[in-house]
Order: structure tokens, then C-alpha cells, then sequence
């Protein structure tokens, strides 16, 4: 279904020459598969697009275009800058200069919370990702979508609905994933990158934090801590290390996850996951953060001991209830 802001958008896009496009710090599949979906349609459309991040997770190197990924040119200026997978400013940290400098900006996202701090936000929170969203708007308004950026979108899609089982990732966004495939997305090879290409050194990392995991409400609510020192030790990153929210999502009877992640002596990260009805959107909102239903996040300005302490307090303190689904949820 069209959205109503999309024609304009697209005129916005053709008027433009230059671009640019960047997302969130701690990068996802779904940001940069929206970075350089987008940027490879864009160019095959013929404008002079750079895409934009400083990281480059090499979980995420096998993605169609990776090697384009560029860091912020500071004395370039653009008539266009595309934000994709943030509502808000800061977490562009670096690429936040190019919101200013460039004539015209415009921000496609699929989280609930979003300042409108473009000229022109397409924000659809019922999505799955937002590949989902810009497969949907590229394919709607005509654009030729090469294989690669099909499968780069593809792979989102894939990675944020966690292989098509969270429950935005209904009839819409099937349709719309079989339209990717066939526009030449290759699902086999993102399946093989993403679930079958697994590190020895993360398999053994994954299995070091569930060993060591906290376990409250009977079972229920799982916690674990990532340190500087465990990148260390098993020789990977932040990046690489977040996926071991779903492993304790996953594990039997646990219905909440929690991944308390140390980014500094005064610097953690929250992740939080839910199986089947929690709010874990909520839980973040009272951290600072936000997110989805059942995939949720947070930044704390204090040490991980701290973090683990109040998170743990947190959860400690609900009704027990709240862990137990609802008569209408079975």
C-alpha cells in the first residue's frame, strides 16, 4: 500500500544528484542492508550516491556492496542526505554533520519512537525492518532494484524478523520478500553467511555467557554481562557479541532476555528480547531507550556493575503474573 509521503520522497530523489546515506552507530543487518539496498538502487538509477558508516562488522562483509561503505567526508556536501534505521540524531554520531550540510534530507525508519528531524520521514512501526519498508517504497514507485541491492534488502529483512519469525513479519512482509526474490535476492546466500557460516570463537563466546547467566521469576527472565574483557579473550566485537540476546531468548521456559553490554567504564548498553507476549519496549522506555514489543533497547551512563544491579532490581520487582501470558494469550 502506498504511502502517502512516498511520491514526494521520490520526486525529492530524482531533483537530487548527490547523496548520501547512513544509520545508526552498532550497526544491524537491517541498517546497513537499508544503506546499501537503497545506495545500489540509487545508483543504478545513475546518481552519485555515497554510502556512509564508520563501522564495518565483519559478520556483515558478506553483504553485496560492503566494500563500498565510506566514512563521513567532511568537506563534501550533498544535496541529498537518506537516514535509514534511527529516529533521531545522535546515534548518527559522525554522520549527524551530513543532516546539516546537505539541501534536503529524508529518514525512512520502523522504530516506534522518531523526533522527525528530517525534512521528510516516512516512519511505518509495524514493519519488520526498514528493508522491509524501502523494498515496499522502491518497488511501489518504479525503481529498477539491481540483485544486489535486492539481496542486501533481503538480508534485512531477514536478520531483524530473526528469519521471518517475529510478529511483524507477516503476509505484507513475506509478499514482500518473495518480490525481492524475484528481483534476484539470494536467499541462499544470506542463509549460508548469516546461520551457517558460524565463528568457533563466538559458538565458544555464546556458550561462556549462557554458563554464566542469571536466571530470575523461576526462570523466566535471563541476564548476562558482556565485558571489553570478553571481546578480548574470544577475539570479536560488540557487534558479533549481540546475537547472544537471542540465544537466551531462545533457551526453554525463559521469557524475557536481557544483554547487559559494557561499552566503557561509564558506558553499557541494554538489549532486551521477549519470546511471546512481554513488553520489553516498555522496560527499555524506563531505562531511556525504546524499540519494539519483543526487541527493545537502552544506553546507561554508568559501569555494567551498576547497569546489572538495577536491571536486575527491575525485573525482581514486577509481579511475578507478568511473566505468565494473559487468558487472551493462552
Amino acid at each position: 500500500m502506498t504511502h502517502p509521503i512516498w511520491p514526494e520522497i521520490t520526486r525529492v530523489i530524482h531533483q537530487a544528484s548527490s547523496i548520501a546515506i547512513s544509520g545508526h552507530v552498532n550497526p544491524d543487518g537491517d541498517c546497513l542492508g537499508s544503506i546499501l539496498g537503497l545506495g545500489l538502487t540509487l545508483e543504478a538509477l545513475g546518481k552519485d550516491v555515497d554510502m556512509i558508516h564508520n563501522e564495518r562488522p565483519r559478520h556483515l562483509s558478506y553483504l553485496p556492496g560492503f566494500d563500498r561503505l565510506q566514512a563521513v567526508k567532511r568537506d563534501k556536501n550533498y544535496d541529498l542526505f537518506i537516514m535509514v534505521d534511527l529516529g533521531d540524531r545522535d546515534r548518527l554520531k559522525e554522520a549527524g554533520v551530513l543532516l546539516d550540510r546537505s539541501k534536503t534530507s529524508i529518514n525512512f525508519d520502523h522504530h516506534q519512537v522518531n523526533e522527525g528531524v528530517c525534512d521528510l520521514t516516512c516512519q511505518r512501526k509495524d514493519a519488520s525492518s526498514t528493508c522491509e519498508i524501502l523494498g515496499d517504497y522502491l518497488i511501489d514507485q518504479g525503481f529498477f532494484i539491481p540483485p544486489e541491492a535486492a539481496t542486501a534488502l533481503f538480508a534485512g529483512i531477514t536478520t531483524d524478523s530473526n528469519r521471518f519469525m517475529y510478529d511483524t513479519a507477516r503476509a505484507r512482509c513475506l509478499r514482500l520478500a518473495a518480490d525481492l526474490l524475484d528481483r534476484g535476492a539470494d536467499p541462499d546466500w544470506v542463509y549460508l553467511h548469516e546461520y551457517q557460516s558460524l565463528d568457533p570463537r563466538l559458538f565458544a563466546f555464546e556458550g561462556a555467557v549462557v554458563d554464566r547467566a542469571d536466571f530470575l521469576q523461576e526462570g523466566r527472565v535471563a541476564l548476562a554481562t558482556v565485558t571489553q574483557e570478553d571481546l578480548s579473550r574470544y577475539s570479536i566485537t560488540m557487534g558479533e557479541a549481540e546475537g547472544v540476546v537471542d540465544i537466551l531468548r531462545n533457551l526453554d521456559g525463559v521469557e524475557v532476555a536481557c544483554l547487559i553490554k559494557e561499552m566503557g567504564e561509564e558506558s553499557t548498553k541494554l538489549s532486551f528480547r521477549s519470546k511471546l507476549f512481554f513488553n520489553v519496549e516498555e522496560v527499555a522506555r524506563s531505562f531511556g531507550g525504546g524499540g519494539h514489543i519483543k526487541a527493545a533497547g537502552a544506553s546507561l551512563s554508568f559501569a555494567k556493575e551498576e547497569a546489572l544491579n538495577q536491571v536486575k532490581a527491575y525485573f525482581e520487582g514486577l509481579d511475578p503474573s507478568a511473566f505468565l501470558p494473559s487468558e487472551e494469550e493462552g
